[in-house]
């Protein structure tokens, strides 16, 4: 018989009905990133997966849960591609339809085989015999290397995958994008999670000293947890995961010639100083470009080739400016410098802080300082 529920018990326990709720409700959201969304769902079905796995392991251990339980371990292999495959679809939304190359998921279908060669070939007495006698740790050892490494790639991958979405980001935008912030935290956690998996496998490997709160079980009981709570932002507040068809990578511009250039500058020059339109916080590139009745790539291209800087930089060159209008007008006497920032066409205290950093190479609180003692 099994001994009674622990506190970690129950947490798993709600775990998994979470992740159920989870994967039935997302499937069921009507939005553009429906494909995005499928890729969670079947990420949060195989977390809960690996958690009814491990209850089961804890709870309930003999020789059959025992010998069975590598078979569950090949969902490790899945979750790397996943991840990337989400992000992918998520923040490059001409992508949403992005399916990975079916070599990605040759090491879980190996771990499969090696799983049911074990499983078929040997009674779970027998498995359990080779286990204690050491047999099966050189195997063991290669496959939880291969298991960090495989998840480690698909990591650096959606940092790079971030990181350009960053990038084209301000060819389009004025503003950053909210889930930036909920990915970049999602794909830290994981790399916490992964770094501690590391460290105790090294740990066991070379010192043969066992952790007892950082090991592979606790690491993957900890993952599925992360993901859930990606899954609820997504249901909380589902626009901070719906990306604009707008940032779409830039394709490459046709040249304009020197004389549509400088007229398309002045265009552009007189909108942002007579028409004001950066002081409208969720200014887009399309947005200026149907105002100036041009195309989103001839804007681009006298950006980065005439001004040498991109759409976000441009935008919030004119904001700081405005900001230090307002300083010099003595505003910052009656309101805040978070109030002058979004008064001045700033969407964010981030936002806000890091364009100014930029332009003027100090903060917005010394500039204030220094501005009074003048």
């Amino acid at each position: 018989m099994p001994n009674s529920f622990q506190l970690i018990d129950i947490i798993i326990i709600i775990g998994i009905c979470q992740g159920i709720f989870l994967a039935i409700t997302l499937q069921r959201i009507s939005n553009n990133n429906r494909q995005a969304n499928r890729a969670l769902s079947f990420l949060i079905i195989l977390a809960t997966l690996m958690l009814i796995g491990r209850f089961v392991y804890f709870r309930y251990l003999n020789y059959w849960v025992f010998q069975w339980s590598i078979l569950v371990d090949a969902i490790v292999f899945l979750f790397g591609p996943l991840v990337y495959t989400y992000l992918r679809r998520l923040l490059f939304k001409g992508k949403g339809t992005y399916q990975m190359a079916r070599y990605h998921f040759l090491p879980f279908l190996g771990m499969v085989i090696v799983a049911l060669y074990l499983i078929l070939f040997y009674s779970p007495l027998e498995y359990y015999g080779l286990f204690t006698d050491g047999n099966l740790l050189d195997i063991f050892h290669i496959i939880g290397a291969i298991m960090i490494l495989f998840n480690i790639v698909y990591l650096v991958k959606s940092f790079v995958l971030l990181k350009q979405f960053r990038h084209d980001e301000k060819e389009v935008f004025s503003f950053e994008q909210t889930p930036v912030t909920y990915i970049k935290y999602f794909l830290y956690t994981i790399s916490v999670c992964l770094g501690l998996w590391l460290v105790s496998y090294l740990n066991t490997v070379l010192l043969d000293h066992y952790f007892t709160y950082i090991n592979y079980e606790s690491v993957w009981v900890a993952i599925p947890v992360f993901i859930y709570v990606i899954g609820y932002f997504s249901l909380k507040q589902p626009e901070l995961f719906r990306i604009s068809e707008e940032q779409k990578i830039i394709q490459k511009k046709e040249r304009l010639s020197e004389i549509e250039s400088a007229v398309l500058k002045k265009r552009l020059d007189s909108l942002m100083t007579n028409e004001r339109v950066f002081m409208e916080n969720d200014l887009t590139l399309s947005d200026v470009a149907k105002q100036l009745k041009t195309s989103t790539n001839n804007i681009s291209w006298v950006l980065n080739t005439v001004y040498d800087t991109t759409f976000y930089d441009f935008i919030n060159g004119y904001r700081v400016k405005e900001f230090i209008q307002k300083v010099e007008n003595n505003e910052h006497l009656n309101h805040t410098i978070l109030a002058l920032s979004m008064d001045s066409g700033f969407n964010s205290k981030s936002t806000f802080n890091k364009a100014f950093k930029i332009l003027m190479k100090d903060t917005p609180s010394n500039f204030i300082k220094n501005h009074r003692a003048a």
